[in-house]
């Protein structure tokens, strides 16, 4: 197979789409007989691109205007190249390359599904452009030879969206077991001036979508059964002001800790050195949680999770086996499962233990690219 992966969204860039082209891409570059990715030029990718174990052709087309200059973009690469197939890493792409391909100049075409992009209405207020928008979205998946959803949720909500394809694989998100690893966190603990306090740990955007909020609501309760409990929020974003005015309103100054936006090379010692890692995501369409990569990375440091029943999460937690699920929007739910791991050493060693199990042998990168790249085969054998 010659591939071409063509995404809005690549490293240096941080996100869950960038992880999941560059982590994808890297491992087919040995396994198929050619590779490259094509994405839109971006500040510091020099270094990314001379890293990379395969071409990277960055275009001039910014991220925004790709859906229209993909065809320009990719069309010369797939002749010179021979390309047998291209991997949309999200459908915004697509529009352009409807033509080439009803007219078999791209033999086959893929497209992976997340969440949010399926959702989003980038012209709700004008309906017929809206209406034009969410046609050419459908007429890209339907046109796929297959589709990729990262989770149940995501399979879903291309079903809601009026696409009935045949080939729809669900491959769920995956981690790198062999950087997220576990360890002791306790240099992180005194570089934050954390102490030794059970920690609860939060690591994201600082958005509403996020429930941050619903866990700092359910600290009262969970403080009267663990009062030297501690809950850190690591990460930045248009939040915090209203998130901090909350700590000050129910008098929490001394429970809860923001850490502001931390280094790459920090996000493994953070999660390390928490008792309990907890995201309490809702459902805030368009914004929703396709997946919830983060939960596999704190299970990969052998750390137990908290979630919500929201999106694509009950794919990435093992409900009662890796972590706990608890309802949105639900802070007593959230104090009582956050109680329940504090309160039982025992049971938060044994589902960290199978958070780190599970992402060996299952929920890992490696098995994600093996199984997307063993279903565009078939489909190209004519399966």
């Amino acid at each position: 197979m010659r591939l071409l992966v063509l995404t809005q969204d690549f490293p240096p860039a941080i996100g869950g789409i960038e992880t999941y082209s560059w982590e994808l891409a890297r491992r087919w570059a040995d396994a198929v007989e050619e590779l490259v990715v094509v994405c839109p030029r971006q500040r510091g990718s020099a270094a990314v691109d001379r890293a990379a174990p395969f071409p990277v052709i960055r275009t001039r087309v910014p991220c925004d205007l790709l859906a229209l200059g993909a065809r320009a973009a990719i069309m010369p690469i797939v002749r010179r190249r021979r390309i047998d197939a291209v991997f949309l890493a999200q459908w915004q792409p697509g529009p352009s390359l409807l033509g080439p391909r009803r007219a078999g100049r791209i033999p086959r075409l893929f497209v992976a599904a997340h969440g949010r992009e399926l959702l989003f209405a980038p012209f709700a207020g004008a309906p017929r452009l809206q209406a034009a928008c969410d046609r050419l979205r459908r007429d890209v998946l339907a046109g796929a030879d297959a589709l990729f959803p990262v989770s149940r949720y995501t399979a879903g909500l291309i079903r809601r969206i009026g696409v009935d394809h045949p080939r729809v694989v669900v491959v769920g998100n995956g981690t790198d077991p062999a950087r997220f690893t576990p360890g002791e966190g306790a240099a992180f603990r005194a570089r934050h001036g954390l102490g030794d306090r059970p920690l609860i740990l939060t690591l994201g955007r600082l958005v509403a979508r996020k429930g941050i909020d619903d866990v700092i609501r359910s600290l009262p309760a969970l403080r009267a059964r663990h009062p030297d409990a501690l809950y850190a929020v690591a990460g930045g974003g248009p939040d915090r002001a209203r998130l901090e005015g909350l700590v000050a309103e129910l008098g929490l100054g001394d429970a809860v800790r923001f850490l502001g936006r931390l280094e790459a090379d920090e996000l493994v010692p953070a999660l390390r050195a928490c008792d309990v890692f907890v995201t309490a995501s809702r459902d805030d369409e368009p914004d929703v949680e396709g997946f919830g990569i983060v939960f596999l990375e704190a299970g990969a440091c052998g750390r137990p999770v908290v979630g919500t029943f929201a999106g694509g999460i009950p794919d990435a937690i093992v409900d009662g086996e890796t972590g706990l699920l608890v309802p949105q929007a639900d802070p007593t739910a959230l104090a009582g499962a956050l109680g329940r791991l504090l309160d039982d050493p025992a049971l938060r060693r044994r589902l960290g233990a199978a958070g780190r199990r599970r992402v060996v042998e299952v929920a890992n990168w490696d098995t994600a690219a093996r199984r997307i790249l063993a279903a565009m085969r078939e489909v190209a054998a004519g399966a």
